[in-house]
């Protein structure tokens, strides 16, 4: 099961892979609640970071990661039309276990600028499984 479009608190990925990408959708009511426009989308930086549940250490810090615009959604406007996605590095995929990651939107404009972590609570649980294989794109 993948971290994706109903945002399920868990994402599975195998030891020494870079695939599939780590995705959470930002639905129009949490942009709405949140009082984030279009236009604050436009200039923001995006980073990823995971640490390690049990140590607390960080596997990942402040990663560039990046907004997909979903713009052929007519029937459902109301649903998804950004998702943030961030790709895995072989060097994060290296230690199997349980992380916890999160989103951070750094949204500065002309009226605005403030950091907001996604999602807004608790983590997203990552569990990096032993595989034999690899799953990686070059």
């Amino acid at each position: 099961m993948n971290y994706s479009t109903h945002n399920n608190k868990n994402f599975f990925i195998k030891k020494n892979s870079t695939l599939p990408e780590l995705k959470y959708a930002l639905v129009h009511h949490i942009l709405q609640q949140y009082d984030i426009t279009e236009d604050m989308l436009d200039n923001v930086a995006i980073t990823f970071s995971m640490i390690d549940a049990d140590t607390g250490l960080y596997r990942v810090a402040n990663a560039p990661a990046k907004l997909v615009i979903n713009k052929n959604r007519p029937e459902f406007p109301d649903e998804t039309s950004y998702t943030l996605a961030y790709r895995f590095k072989l060097k994060d995929t290296k230690k199997s276990g349980r992380f916890l990651g999160e989103f951070v939107l750094d949204i500065i404009g002309d009226n605005y600028c403030g950091k907001i972590k996604f999602p807004i609570h608790n983590r997203i649980n990552i569990v990096i499984s032993d595989s034999i294989t690899k799953t990686t794109v070059i």
